[in-house]
């Protein structure tokens, strides 16, 4: 996994922050999307972390909610929906969504073309959740994992999945 050491010098946090470039990050699959984990704090917990995720037409992100993070997350590009509480609302370039922690939160790429968002995590943590789930390309494999295991990892990162 990409630690901050193994970012390019300029994208090493310090003092002064840190600048990134677009492929600057631990690129993972979730399913057959990318997801790049951007900010990611040493020592896995900060004050916030941050991602970006492109969701392909059609794909759905099940109804869940976050015990331990408030999320905000900015649509880029394309066009989706996404259900806030009980309440859905439809999303475009520009859309902002700020979900307090314990929201229930969930969406779909209801366009024809990839919806791009990044996502802020405050605190920081969730992000790891990503490295756990995803893969290091679309074509490997996804990890097989018992039902204890998904429970436990769930726990793990305080997400809870509307069933």
């Amino acid at each position: 996994l990409a630690l901050w050491t193994e970012l390019p010098i300029h994208a090493q946090p310090n003092a002064a922050g840190a600048a990134l470039d677009a492929d600057d990050g631990d690129l993972v699959y979730v399913g057959r999307d990318p997801v790049r984990i951007k900010i990611s704090p040493p020592g896995g917990r900060g004050r916030f972390a941050m991602i970006t995720q492109d969701v392909s037409p059609g794909t759905t992100i099940p109804i869940h909610a976050h015990d331990n993070e408030d999320e905000i997350i900015f649509i880029q590009s394309g066009r989706g929906e996404a259900t806030l509480g009980t309440t859905t609302v439809q999303l475009a370039a520009g859309s902002t969504l700020f979900v307090p922690q314990g929201t229930w939160h969930g969406g779909r790429n209801s366009g024809t073309d990839t919806l791009k968002w990044i996502a802020i995590y405050s605190p920081s943590g969730f992000e790891n959740y990503f490295r756990q789930i995803g893969r290091r390309s679309p074509e490997e494999p996804p990890r097989a994992r018992t039902a204890d295991e998904r429970v436990a990892l769930d726990a793990q990162y305080g997400i809870r999945y509307q069933r």
